[in-house]
């Protein structure tokens, strides 16, 4: 009977102590109002190399992705006339199209492009689909891989059942991978999604500077901070910086 006893006593402890742990990973996330921005998608770092540099730098309109965010900068130039049709199929991409590889290879995007830009077009119809063929891959090759792996991985395999290992887990593989991409900040945004989900506020904000930092203020991490009203309260400073570099960005547009 003591056995028993003991048991449920440690049972009971566990419980509490998770119990507590839940209770305050809500009070964060609430606090931070859900950390909507870190369902964005970096755009730039997935489609990075796909078009060459324009010849002059004219401007375009480029489109708004469907998960929020600004336009990707990418698309926001008007393309060498060789590449418009890069160009077209590309912002058909981010803005939901479901195209197929011939229409990739049709535009003069080699096979190997081209098959990556197919998984991208399955990414809103068929997540699961796409993160199996990132895990079946032996080694992620480029940060677009590594990125949409943990950015799919976060919103499908963490559940409350997982929630702390699963997000030890990443964090830890995100280690490993900032080791071979230090600069990259898509898989810093990427932490910051994973602390969020575990009620780390100042972990996310601290990968968000990175981020910005990393990108050299690149809109859509100054956006990403912006765009979350909490940060003025948890960390005015870096609300301010953010707003002061898009002013300018403003200005030299």
């Amino acid at each position: 009977m003591s056995l028993l006893v003991a048991s449920a006593i440690g049972a009971a402890y566990v419980g509490g102590v998770i119990g507590l742990h839940r209770l305050n990973v809500w009070r964060q996330r609430n606090a931070a109002q859900g950390f909507t921005t870190l369902g964005w998608l970096d755009w730039d770092t997935l489609l990075h190399g796909l078009l060459p540099k324009p010849a002059a730098d004219a401007p375009a309109k480029a489109p708004q992705p469907v998960e929020g965010g600004p336009p990707t900068p990418l698309l926001s130039h008007a393309p060498a006339p060789e590449a418009k049709a890069r160009h077209e199929l590309l912002c058909a991409l981010v803005t939901g199209h479901r195209l197929d590889e011939a229409a990739f290879e049709n535009a003069g995007f080699s096979g190997g492009e081209a098959q990556w830009l197919t998984l991208l077009s399955r990414i809103r119809e068929e997540p699961e689909e796409v993160l199996d063929k990132l895990d079946a891959r032996p080694e992620l090759e480029t940060v677009g891989q590594v990125y949409l792996r943990e950015h799919l991985y976060l919103g499908l395999r963490v559940h409350p059942f997982n929630l702390e290992l699963a997000v030890f887990g990443t964090k830890r593989r995100l280690v490993r991978e900032l080791d071979r991409f230090p600069d990259a900040p898509a898989l810093h945004f990427a932490r910051a999604k994973a602390s969020s989900l575990i009620g780390f506020n100042g972990a996310v904000l601290d990968d968000l500077a990175r981020a910005v930092y990393f990108s050299r203020q690149s809109p859509f991490y100054l956006r990403a901070v912006v765009d979350m009203p909490w940060v003025g309260e948890a960390r005015p400073a870096l609300l301010h910086q953010c707003r002061a570099a898009l002013a300018e960005g403003r200005k030299l547009g």
